[in-house]
């Protein structure tokens, strides 16, 4: 039985669960106000610099009117499409949005490329900041020019030629407000807006053709690299067995043609050669590779899917179906390898600038030639003659 000695002892051992509780409750809070404090300021230095983006801009009530009006007049008369009931270009294009979710097709990510633009002029906001704006009349060419290519499309009926008339039309705005420095600092945002006209209705002909290409060349490198026998008639592949009948068949869709997946990687190799890169002949080089490497993209997902298919037809149309991963893969790889070959050279060190020498150390100065003179014979008994106490006292 404890003594009453033993239990005030234990009543006095310290709790170590609550002690641990209490540190890291402690520890947690201290976590918590870095964060708000670390979060804070960089709230603060993200506001500052919008700020500084929205005052830079000058002529803001005139700009708001004059914007208002474009998107007013594509808003009224937009397109003269006699299938489409609506007249407006903004109805249309969330028309052709809606159609491209049924269809699963890329075109429908283009309701996502305003918000996507405003993005990229976010991460751009000190560079745009600092760009002199001044209002500059040759920039009314290019509203003129729009308004006469909207007028074209009424004519032939042509509703991308409409939409192209409406981004000439806002940039050449904006560049008539805030002058040709803006164009240029300005001109890759309307690049990416270009980007949310759905296209797939206006290039069947080239699906078509991109179709049989990529099945040509996936089934050449199946039958000759891999010893694979297959037979291809048009875009369709099929596997013969040895006793002459026919395995599986695979229909090369307009989804494995490479031009739904050439969009997005497009895309996205414009913002990374942008972002990346200051030179234009990178960015160009960047660009022109990019479909290329879509197209390399899908090839290899059909030798991967005529390969798969040998084993089980089942399972390679499974893989076909959740393969879209490898036509990206191969193409943003190319992008990496192209952009890491591509890099621009780091800016070097300031070189010192050379100390300034002083005349009078130069050998050539007559300071340095007296000196370099030796002393005669009179100067040298002068120097060695012994200085007696009695010319010391006199001298003092």
């Amino acid at each position: 039985m404890p003594t009453g000695r033993g239990k005030f002892k234990t009543r006095l051992q310290p709790d170590t669960h609550s002690q641990n509780c209490y540190y890291c409750h402690g520890a947690l809070a201290c976590i918590w106000r870095a964060g708000r404090l670390c979060w804070g300021r960089i709230l603060q230095s993200i506001v500052k610099e919008l700020k500084d983006l929205w005052d830079s801009f000058p002529h803001k009530t005139v700009a708001a009117i004059l914007l208002a009006s474009w998107f007013a007049l594509f808003h009224w008369l937009g397109h003269a499409g006699v299938w489409s009931p609506d007249p407006s270009l903004f109805a249309f294009l969330s028309a052709m949005y809606d159609h491209a979710d049924t269809l699963e097709s890329d075109d429908s990510l283009g309701r996502y490329i305003p918000w996507l633009a405003l993005f990229l002029l976010f991460l751009q906001r000190e560079q745009l900041a600092q760009v002199r704006k001044e209002p500059w009349a040759p920039a009314l060419f290019l509203v003129a020019g729009a308004l006469l290519l909207h007028v074209f499309a009424y004519l032939v009926q042509q509703i991308p030629f409409s939409f192209i008339a409406f981004l000439v039309g806002f940039y050449g705005l904006t560049g008539m407000l805030w002058g040709k420095d803006w164009l240029r600092a300005g001109l890759f945002l309307f690049v990416v807006l270009a980007f949310a006209m759905p296209i797939e209705p206006y290039i069947e002909g080239i699906t078509f053709k991109m179709r049989h290409f990529a099945a040509a060349v996936s089934t050449w490198i199946c039958t000759t690299l891999f010893s694979l026998n297959l037979d291809r008639q048009g875009a369709m592949v099929s596997s013969v067995r040895p006793d002459g009948t026919l395995g599986f068949q695979f229909e090369v869709a307009a989804a494995c043609s490479g031009m739904r997946s050439l969009k997005v990687i497009l895309l996205l190799t414009l913002i990374f050669g942008f972002l990346s890169f200051q030179s234009i002949w990178r960015r160009a080089l960047l660009i022109l590779i990019a479909p290329a490497l879509a197209i390399a993209g899908n090839i290899v997902r059909l030798i991967f899917t005529f390969s798969v298919g040998e084993i089980s037809p089942e399972y390679a149309k499974k893989f076909e179906t959740n393969a879209g991963f490898v036509t990206f893969a191969v193409a943003f790889g190319g992008i990496l390898l192209l952009g890491h070959w591509l890099r621009e050279p780091a800016e070097s060190d300031p070189k010192p600038e050379p100390a300034i020498e002083d005349p009078t150390d130069s050998p050539d100065s007559p300071d340095s030639v007296a000196s370099s003179v030796p002393p005669s014979n009179a100067s040298r008994a002068e120097e060695s003659k012994p200085i007696s106490k009695s010319n010391e006292f006199r001298d003092l």
